[in-house]
């Protein structure tokens, strides 16, 4: 584990916002996974906050929930992490969270995406603070559409109008190329028709709803798909979907803010939009951050929160942007300077309103394989959709099984 320490040079009195922070000498120990975003951000808080003493540990982000389980009873562990939103579903039920205060769960509302607060709140309780967050949108290739004297389509109904008459499966060419049975990306097919996966709250972990109705239609849409981009599953790869995008290769692809550093570096003349609409219906996709949290080990709570709040402060974005090329989780962007002028993230953006925050219960971590098997057995024609379905719902009580929960219990005879 690489550490960096930074320490505030100031001998000014403890700040009087940080009621409860004076006589603590100690440094205030926060765990950031990247060098030049720490030492920059510590700097403006110390600049804010000059009487805090900071230190730095380099740790990765989907390490931080198991080391902080360790280290936190041992006195050795962090006052503030961040960790993957997935992850606070378990960090709570290990106790090693401490919910955010009233007055800042109030004042997030208006400032941060109600899907990326989505994302770290359970049961009322506020338990992180979404810094970034990303989610899949729809990649166009400009100089492509310029060629075929095409606008972007704006409905899956256009989309493929335009593929019928630009496809050569001969040639092997597409007009849209995506990792067809990906459980993330494909979600938003099955949002189309209105499931809502474990219950309008997406917490109820015995409804997931890969049974039901709306689940149904929104397979069978994307199956109709099969019929504009007819590769297997085994063939329709990152490097041969979201990779030939990024290589300049096809018009079309579905990605997210991963995909465009090296569509950049390729020289790629490309532009990013919210998903395509599905028979009149804006569908939703996956959202998911990166998130602050605080220690339930910490002895310094006041300082912990007010560095964990720095971190989604317009300075801290502004850093996090600057030095990561990170998008902020706020609702709007256009303060920030250099993110709102990032004309790919901005359309990235433009489909996360219409976002929801990956579940944080525990037995999401159960749903990801049983989700896939509504895609990967229908694309390839080995199970109709119903029987997809079925399968999704007997992978899901497996796999609960297999974790020692089940979706019901047995009845007394």
């Amino acid at each position: 584990m690489k550490i960096v320490t930074f320490f505030a040079v100031s001998c000014l009195s403890v700040m009087l916002l940080l009621a409860g922070c004076a006589g603590e000498n100690e440094a205030l120990l926060v765990w950031l996974d990247n060098d030049d975003w720490a030492e920059q951000v510590i700097a403006a808080f110390n600049e804010r906050y000059p009487d805090i003493s900071v230190e730095y540990q380099n740790v990765g982000s989907v390490d931080t929930r198991g080391k902080v389980s360790l280290d936190g009873p041992a006195d050795i562990g962090p006052d503030v992490f961040i960790m993957p939103h997935d992850h606070i579903g378990l960090a709570i039920l290990d106790g090693i969270v401490e919910p955010f205060p009233a007055e800042l769960r109030e004042r997030y509302r208006d400032l941060l995406l109600p899907a990326a607060l989505g994302t770290c709140t359970l049961e009322g309780e506020l338990y992180a603070a979404p810094v970034s967050t990303e989610n899949i949108a729809f990649f166009y290739n400009r100089d492509i559409l310029a060629r075929e004297g095409a606008e972007v389509p704006e409905s899956f109904e256009e989309l493929k109008r335009f593929a019928e008459r630009y496809n050569r499966p001969q040639e092997n060419r597409w007009a849209l190329r995506w990792t067809v049975d990906d459980s993330y990306t494909n979600y938003f097919f099955l949002t189309a028709y209105g499931m809502q996966l474990f219950g309008p709250g997406m917490t109820d972990f015995r409804n997931p709803g890969w049974d039901s109705e709306a689940a149904r239609r929104g397979v069978e849409f994307y199956r109709s798909l099969k019929a504009y981009y007819d590769v297997k599953v085994a063939d329709a790869t990152y490097d041969a979907t979201v990779g030939a995008f990024q290589r300049g290769e096809v018009p079309f692809t579905i990605s997210g803010p991963w995909a465009i550093g090296d569509a950049l570096k390729n020289g790629v003349n490309f532009g990013v939009t919210k998903l395509p609409t599905i028979e009149g219906r804006q569908p939703r996709c996956f959202s998911g951050s990166i998130v602050a949290a605080v220690s339930s080990y910490s002895r310094k709570m006041d300082a912990a929160f007010a560095f964990a709040d720095f971190l989604v402060s317009l300075e801290g974005e502004r850093i996090l942007y600057e030095t990561t090329g990170k998008m902020a989780a706020w609702q709007d962007i256009s303060a920030i300077p250099g993110l709102r002028d990032d004309p790919y993230l901005r359309g990235i953006q433009e489909q996360a309103p219409y976002a929801d925050p990956m579940p944080i219960i525990p037995e999401m971590a159960q749903a990801w394989d049983a989700q896939k098997a509504l895609f990967t057995f229908t694309w390839d024609g080995l199970l109709s959709v119903e029987q997809a379905q079925a399968k999704a719902m007997e992978t899901y009580d497996t796999n609960l099984s297999v974790a020692g929960k089940r979706r019901f219990e047995d009845r007394p005879r």
